[in-house]
């Protein structure tokens, strides 16, 4: 089990204590906010390796660090459209599947815009329609973001690989 424990502990946690440094993760039709603390790295998609079987969600591989990481589509995973092809790959580190697939990937339309953010610029949408995949719809700079249930979606990672 990693130490870097869920999102939502690590969000809890830095709103207690200031901002937290985060991405904002442009895939398909949506904002995903990730903590910076899972993000290790970003490589141009044009390196992504097509899986010999296509699975639903599992987009190929990448190199990273002499390694081959799997890669993902948040928005399948996440029962969304499928997404036109990536123009690069946010290099993930697990959560609660470390001991399995240290690291992943996850497709992106454009760059990821480093943030910091503090619990008071954060507006939680109540009630607001979220995926399977998706922990919370929340407003950020005027903008929806959706901040996703890692556990949920590393659960579902496992069982497509």
């Amino acid at each position: 089990m990693s130490h870097l424990g869920t999102l939502s502990q690590t969000t809890l946690l830095s709103a207690t204590t200031g901002s937290l440094p985060g991405y904002l993760f442009p895939v398909w039709q949506k904002t995903l906010l990730l903590p910076s603390a899972v993000v290790l790295d970003f490589v141009p998609a044009n390196h992504l390796v097509p899986p010999k079987s296509k699975k639903e969600g599992y987009l190929g591989t990448v190199e990273w660090q002499n390694k081959m990481i799997p890669v993902f589509s948040f928005e399948v995973l996440n029962h969304g459209p499928k997404a036109p092809d990536p123009q690069t790959i946010a290099i993930v580190h697990a959560i609660s599947i470390d001991d399995k697939i240290p690291e992943y990937g996850i497709a992106l339309q454009a760059t990821a815009e480093q943030v910091k953010v503090k619990i008071s610029e954060l507006e939680d949408i109540e009630k607001a329609p979220v995926g399977p995949m998706e922990f919370l719809q929340v407003r950020f700079r005027e903008d929806l973001a959706y901040i996703p249930d890692m556990d949920k979606f590393e659960a579902k990672i496992l069982s497509v690989i």
